[in-house]
């Protein structure tokens, strides 16, 4: 199918509304395969209709200006699908395809004809029964009825019943990176919308439905939209250049009342370069600003301004910001790893359709790392014969008993090491070698990770930081490498103990003690996980 989209809006491929028309195209291709042409109106050589309807008389068919619409007629007769794309301008459509629109006169007959509807018109000079149309568009309001309503009566006028219609109100909220959660998951419904008309140029019912709901409430969204002008709001106030007022009002507007838990915090931002102090009260219901008669905080960021509105607007890494002393985090540092829940804070991460047949998502459990590793070890002292043959079903059955996880490639590592190990074992080889080469290879594993892009522990604390949107994390990154360093030290330091404890009295319990600090360092790496990011915070 030949498909032509008209990019209509002044901003080119920085407009909101191509981004919706991106994602309709993407559905389209994933279920036929189609020639795809973007016009950027913005860029073309298009001027305003002279009325002279020489294209009428002495040229019919042909406009008497020479310029770029000669050719754009050319592509939109040939195209089986038109896609107009641009966003409301004062109730209307921006003055330029407005003009490509006007210019479209040469397609028509001068004869006066009446339609289906008994209206009069001027029917098509060119075959067009084949075309199909679609108009994608994004305005700044919260509702499509009284706003939208003499664009779409014009497009039904010129298109009727093969017209098909994607309006997005509160489209200005595309471009605020701290609602990307709640923006993609719109653009995979346009996406589906896409999908389901290739295949017979309909949308359903739940698509639709899905598409007509609000980006974000009524009442929120004319919070952020009215803070989002960067401008001081303080009457008489000439100084347009320290916005942090709006922001944070903006800020205030985004909060996810849902994650509230049944506690009241209260963030104070401090912003060192501006020298001004606001609290951020996360209530039931609404968050509330408080710049006067600050009370105590839960928590409280310092940092220039310019720095934390980077950070929101997602044009630096807020966690490598932090690695850099470029904020501090004083008070509950648990509130800082909130954020992305309490404000959506986050970097764009697609989410997975929801009307498509996905399979569900599944996480990693580091049981599967431990467990054949920790029976090899516990039962080898015992009975090597027995303990390796244990040792190699239990690694065979793990992938039979994982359909519902992940296994990593440190896990398939582990079942290969141990079923060789175990091989050995039942092949009588000697066990003082055996249990301490185990311990050794175990050792190197951590530790040849911690040098890697994503080190062990990694794969496994994941799923606790917003799953594999952690990896892209330097501070967790960081954070987990230290830990690999160190759980590898401690498994070559075991080695010793084990070759000690498996020749005196007790071998037989030398799996378990040595196991014992496994649990230890289980310990210590919840405790780690949480301390060490918030002394970075600190400063």
């Amino acid at each position: 199918m030949k498909i032509l989209v008209l990019n209509g809006s002044p901003k080119g491929d920085k407009s909101n509304t191509l981004k919706l028309t991106n994602a309709f195209i993407d559905g389209l291709n994933e279920e036929q395969t189609n020639q795809v042409e973007v016009i950027d109106i913005k860029k073309m050589d298009i001027k305003h209709c002279l009325g002279c309807y020489v294209c009428w008389t002495k040229t019919p068919g042909k406009c008497a200006i020479k310029d770029d619409m000669e050719n754009l007629i050319s592509k939109y007769i040939e195209a089986d699908l038109i896609v107009w794309s641009f966003p409301l301008y004062y109730f209307s459509m921006p003055s330029k395809i407005k003009a490509f629109m006007d210019r479209m006169l040469p397609m028509n007959l001068p004869f006066m004809a009446k339609n289906e509807k008994g209206h009069g018109g001027h029917p098509p000079r060119h075959d067009l029964s084949h075309q199909r149309y679609v108009l994608i568009s994004t305005c700044g309001f919260f509702n499509v009825e009284g706003n939208y309503d003499g664009l779409l009566k014009q497009f039904e006028i010129h298109y009727g019943d093969k017209l098909t219609s994607i309006l997005c109100p509160e489209g200005e909220l595309i471009k605020i990176h701290q609602l990307q959660g709640r923006i993609t998951e719109y653009l995979s419904s346009v996406k589906q919308a896409g999908r389901e008309y290739a295949k017979d140029f309909k949308i359903s019912d739940k698509t639709n439905k899905s598409l007509s709901e609000l980006l974000y409430p009524e009442d929120a969204f004319i919070q952020m939209a009215d803070a989002s002008w960067d401008i001081n709001d303080t009457i008489g106030e000439k100084d347009s250049s320290d916005n942090s007022s709006n922001f944070i009002k903006q800020m205030a507007a985004v909060y996810n009342p849902k994650k509230w838990n049944g506690k009241d915090v209260t963030i104070e931002m401090h912003f060192t370069d501006i020298n001004k102090t606001y609290q951020l009260n996360l209530g039931k219901n609404k968050c509330t600003v408080n710049t006067d008669n600050l009370t105590e905080y839960t928590t409280r960021i310092e940092t220039p301004y310019d720095v934390w509105r980077d950070i929101s607007n997602g044009e630096i890494d807020g966690s490598q910001a932090m690695m850099e002393n470029k904020y501090k985090v004083l008070g509950d540092f648990n509130t800082m790893l909130n954020m992305n829940e309490y404000f959506g804070i986050v970097d764009a991460k697609i989410t997975e359709d929801k009307s498509k047949s996905v399979k569900k998502e599944v996480n990693t459990n580091m049981l599967f790392l431990l467990v054949p590793w920790i029976a090899l070890w516990a039962l080898l002292p015992i009975s090597v014969t027995i303990g390796g043959a244990i040792a190699i079903l239990i690694s065979s059955l793990i992938p039979l008993i994982s359909f519902r996880f992940k296994l990593t490639v440190y896990d398939k590592i582990s079942i290969f090491c141990v079923s060789g190990l175990g091989l050995l074992a039942v092949l009588g080889f000697q066990i003082v070698a055996l249990v301490c080469s185990s311990y050794i290879i175990f050792g190197i594993l951590w530790l040849v990770s911690s040098f890697l892009k994503i080190p062990l522990s990694a794969f496994y604390s994941s799923k606790d930081y917003n799953g594999d949107a952690a990896f892209s994390n330097p501070l967790f990154i960081k954070t987990n490498r230290i830990l690999s360093v160190l759980w590898g030290i401690m498994f070559l330091a075991i080695t010793a103990l084990a070759y000690f404890l498996i020749k005196g009295s007790i071998s037989q319990y030398t799996g378990l003690i040595c196991s014992a600090g496994s649990g230890i360092m289980g310990g210590f790496t919840a405790w780690f996980s949480k301390w060490y990011p918030a002394k970075i915070a600190r400063g």
